[in-house]
């Protein structure tokens, strides 16, 4: 029963560390199709292959959303929009809008030459 309780606690333990990171809050932006037919958007992410972010009905033209990246970790993310129409038809992706970070987890050096006097 012990042993089995630890295994639980070494799992529970190692599934948290995967949750730790810095949130993103990003803002997605665009200008809107002007076809009649329009039904939606799809936002990808596209620098670690390609994951829906999001689908935004028509004629919404901006989504917030958020990434979750390591902490201390900096890098480039890269995202496409697509145009759904009724028929659900997918049009080719827009040009890649990047955004760079930089998750900086390190505390500025100690303040120096602290002093009191009286007035």
């Amino acid at each position: 029963m012990k042993r089995i309780i630890l295994i639980i606690i070494l799992i529970l333990l190692m599934s948290t560390t995967l949750v730790f990171g810095a949130t993103l809050n990003l803002r997605a932006t665009w200008t809107a199709n002007t076809e009649t037919d329009m039904a939606s958007y799809k936002l990808y992410r596209t620098d670690a292959g390609r994951v829906l972010i999001g689908t935004i009905p028509h004629p919404t033209v901006l989504y917030n959303f958020s990434i979750i990246v390591p902490d201390g970790s900096q890098g480039v993310l890269t995202f496409v929009l697509t145009a759904v129409d009724t028929a659900n038809n997918e049009s080719v992706d827009s040009d890649p809008a990047s955004y760079s970070y930089n998750v900086d987890t390190i505390p500025p050096l100690r303040p120096g030459g602290l002093a009191i006097t009286r007035p």
